[in-house]
């Protein structure tokens, strides 16, 4: 049982679950169509308990959003358009979406099953058809702040609807777009921006670590040299694949570089070496590895996160010749006094690789 709760947690921590998968769901067509988008039709509904109001204000911060980005934004149907994107508030919330296929019902913000309160669920058509990317918007608020309150107390459906359109100004639903509809140069536009916040900075980072795209790595390069965002950058760069491991083994392998920069390169190494099972990967991470034990004498000698993520990246693949040089990993740090924070998850890790390694010899 021990061994089997180590093999789940392995499973859970070492093989997240990218989106990427989602665009595989796009014939070639439509992904060509989403790349040119550059006419988007906005259309709102905000529906109370006592019936329809004006969703105008709303329109006009969605409207906003999007030319904010370079889009032109038309209301009336019968205008030429590429793309129509829909957006329903309600105080109530009825209808239930749930995407039928794209893999992406486990991302943050997708439709609430269980959520029966105010929501702006958020939609696009392509050509009329629906390509199943929903997205749910709720008031951040509590329903029972004393603001909220009384609020209610005059009219409860204007409070409610008040919330939501300031969720709507912040929830960045259009760089999300950006990324399902594969605009990278729209993106790194964004992303190299001097006046976008740090927010929405790392927002266009992760996307572009879920949805990989070859145009953007100059740009990535180029956040890891300026030290914003380095780490969240090198992970981007990481779903690049086999091309960029040269950029990640010198980052790896330099010296001159911060711990946390040489641990998110190890880390991207041993994603791309659990996605391709390359040699060439393991044999940078082994020598690390093999290196780094033959070393070790106390704590001081110890890169701890570095280590940490190699260790990661070998285990998560059987490969024979790890198997010995994690058990004496093992056996020396445990033969170090040591209880800090950084020492304990090594110990974990490396408890949990070596279960791993015994599991896959029976």
């Amino acid at each position: 049982m021990g061994i089997v709760v180590h093999l789940v947690i392995l499973l859970v921590l070492v093989f997240p679950t990218d989106s990427s998968a989602r665009r595989a769901s796009f014939t070639p067509e439509q992904r060509a169509q989403l790349s040119r988008i550059q006419i988007i039709r906005v259309s709102a509904l905000a529906l109370t308990e006592k019936g329809f109001v004006s969703p105008e204000r709303i329109l006009r911060v969605v409207q906003r959003r999007f030319e904010e980005l370079g889009f032109q934004v038309v209301t009336d149907g019968t205008q030429p358009h590429d793309v129509e994107f829909h957006v329903i508030c309600e105080e109530r919330k009825h209808e239930q979406r749930v995407a039928r296929y794209g893999g992406d019902n486990e991302l943050a913000h997708t439709p609430d099953r269980l959520w029966h309160g105010p929501a702006c669920q958020l939609s696009y058509l392509l050509d009329g058809k629906d390509l199943s990317w929903h997205k749910e918007v709720h008031p951040s608020m509590d329903q029972y702040s004393p603001i909220l309150r009384e609020a209610q107390a005059t009219d409860s459906g204007a409070a409610v609807f008040e919330q939501l359109t300031l969720e709507l100004e912040q929830f960045d639903f259009p760089v999300m777009l950006l990324s399902e509809w594969g605009q990278t140069h729209r993106l790194v536009s964004v992303l190299t921006n001097p006046e976008t916040s740090q927010t929405r900075h790392l927002i266009i980072l992760d996307l572009l670590r879920q949805f990989p795209d070859p145009e953007a790595l100059p740009y990535l390069l180029r956040e890891v040299e300026q030290g914003k965002a380095p780490e969240q950058a090198i992970a981007a760069i990481s779903g690049l694949g086999l091309p960029v491991v040269p950029h990640l083994q010198h980052l790896f392998e330099s010296q001159d570089r911060v711990v946390s920069i040489r641990a998110a390169a190890a880390k991207g190494l041993g994603r791309i070496l659990r996605a391709e099972g390359d040699l060439e990967v393991m044999r940078i991470l082994l020598d690390y590895l093999n290196n780094a034990t033959s070393k070790i004498r106390s704590s001081s000698d110890i890169e701890f996160p570095v280590l940490t993520e190699v260790v990661w990246g070998v285990g998560s693949i059987h490969h024979r010749p790890t198997v010995a040089i994690i058990s004496n990993l093992q056996d020396r740090l445990w033969l170090i006094y040591d209880n800090s924070p950084e020492m304990k998850k090594l110990r974990d890790v490396v408890s949990v690789v070596h279960k791993y390694q015994d599991f896959n010899q029976l």
